[in-house]
């Protein structure tokens, strides 16, 4: 009959682990003794430090950098072949640890060191500690070197997970005073099972929003037909009737100033060329810069300063027509129905404009300064997102500054727009103007029709 006295001593916790000492003594025998000895002493080690169910996921929910592919969210649900972790909290020691923090660990077998090594957030210890991934051994001791001998060799022995040391257990060869030491893997609990960490999915990041354009460069061709070309009746009382082409290059900028506000910047050159009437051909040159202000979702205010001079075409290139104008415009637009809106404005401007008329004497300049208000509506239905038609309206009232004369006209045209591309649309127009002057030869009557073919090209 064997007898065992044993001698326990306790130890109060250090920090983050747990020392149990016992002492025993009796006529045993080691498992792996060979010969047989009158009487053994042995002396039994563990330290231990069991994880709690809070302090299993929060080293790995913290301790790990954002940055590691391999990082978890802290409170991120673990895969569904993962243990329940969940539990109440626990109660905590004098050390603010939780009391199942500062049990000591499992004794293993008499004459054997069980050394488990773990990491749990308890007090005093850091969570920024370094962790170890599943390859890498908590420990990095191998059995050779426990036993005190040199580690030429660069293969390690795998661990032992855990592994119960009893009678029928086959035992590596161990020193027989100090016994083997086990090597568990650091995120392997015998409560908890295997903690997994989730690869944390790659972050999509949009690409930022480029900045709308503000730049462009704009190309007409306009080729129309008018019945009244010049406004006036001739010498026997008939209209002017011809066919032109106007093609012109349009550079425009419309910066932002603020939430609501746009800066307008525009230079225009055209070419007005007439079938027949080759006498009246000219030039055009126009300079415009001005603010426009949003005053509601539907409303805008615009503030327009523009210069325009007229060439005659030829070597000499005669200017005979110079006009300054400041204007000052109120927009509005509703939305009917998603296909249909309604745009309406009032413009009202002053143009302080001069003719200059050669003769054989000189040159003779005419003030054709005047103040003008025009009021006018266009109704545009959209039948998909590259056709739309319109029907605009507009009356204009003049009153000249140096002459006695005032003037009403009206005028009705209605439009096709087809967009070939984002930048290039086609349009087709036909209307017809009327109204009467102060001035007996003063005609609006006209009928005019035409076809536009406008590039859009946005540079910045």
């Amino acid at each position: 009959m064997k007898r065992r006295i044993y001698l326990t001593l306790g130890v109060p916790s250090l920090g983050w682990l747990s020392l149990g000492i016992g002492i025993s003594a009796g006529y045993g025998l080691p498992a792996y003794a060979v010969d047989p000895v009158p009487l053994t002493v042995s002396t039994d080690v563990a330290l231990s430090q069991r994880l709690t169910p809070e302090s299993a996921i929060a080293p790995l929910a913290v301790a790990l950098s954002p940055d590691d592919p391999d990082a978890v969210q802290a409170g991120e649900h673990q895969p569904a072949s993962s243990p329940d972790l969940s539990a109440p909290d626990l109660p905590l020691g004098a050390d603010h640890a939780p009391i199942a923090a500062l049990e000591p660990g499992p004794i293993v077998s008499p004459a054997h060191l069980d050394l488990e090594v773990s990491f749990a957030p308890t007090q005093g210890f850091p969570l920024n500690a370094p962790l170890f991934t599943p390859s890498e051994s908590s420990v990095g001791l191998k059995p050779a070197l426990a036993q005190g001998q040199d580690n030429d060799d660069d293969t390690e022995e795998p661990p032992f997970e855990g592994v119960p040391l009893d009678q029928d257990t086959e035992l590596p060869p161990g020193d027989p005073e100090l016994g083997v030491i086990q090597v568990r893997s650091p995120l392997e609990d015998p409560d908890l099972g295997i903690l997994r960490i989730r690869e944390q999915p790659p972050l999509l990041i949009p690409p930022p929003d480029e900045p709308p354009k503000i730049g462009f460069l704009t190309a007409r061709f306009l080729m129309g037909s008018s019945d009244n070309i010049l406004l006036v009746i001739d010498d026997v009382g008939n209209l002017t009737g011809d066919t032109f082409f106007r093609p012109s290059l349009t550079f425009e900028v419309y910066p932002t100033l603020g939430p609501e506000t746009t800066l307008i910047g525009t230079i225009d050159a055209a070419l007005q060329r007439y079938g027949s009437q080759s006498s009246v051909n000219y030039d055009d040159l126009r300079f415009r810069v001005g603010i426009r202000q949003g005053l509601s979702p539907r409303t805008y205010g615009q503030l327009t300063v523009s210069y325009q001079e007229l060439f005659r075409p030829g070597p000499n290139r005669f200017r005979f027509f110079e006009n300054t104008a400041i204007a000052l415009t109120l927009g509005r637009r509703d939305p009917l129905t998603p296909q249909l809106s309604l745009d309406t404005y009032y413009r009202a401007e002053y143009n302080d404009a001069t003719v200059r008329s050669n003769f054989d004497s000189g040159p003779v300049l005419t003030d054709f300064s005047r103040f003008s208000q025009v009021i006018g509506a266009y109704l545009a239905y959209r039948f998909n997102p590259q056709l739309q038609a319109g029907l605009s309206y507009q009356v204009t009232l003049v009153d000249y500054a140096a002459q006695a004369r005032h003037d009403t006209f009206q005028q009705l045209l209605g439009q096709v727009v087809y967009s070939i591309t984002p930048t290039v649309r086609l349009s087709a127009y036909g209307g017809f103007g009327f109204g009467r002057s102060s001035e007996p030869r003063v005609r609006f009557d006209d009928t005019l029709f035409g076809l536009n073919l406008e590039v859009n090209l946005p540079l910045f």
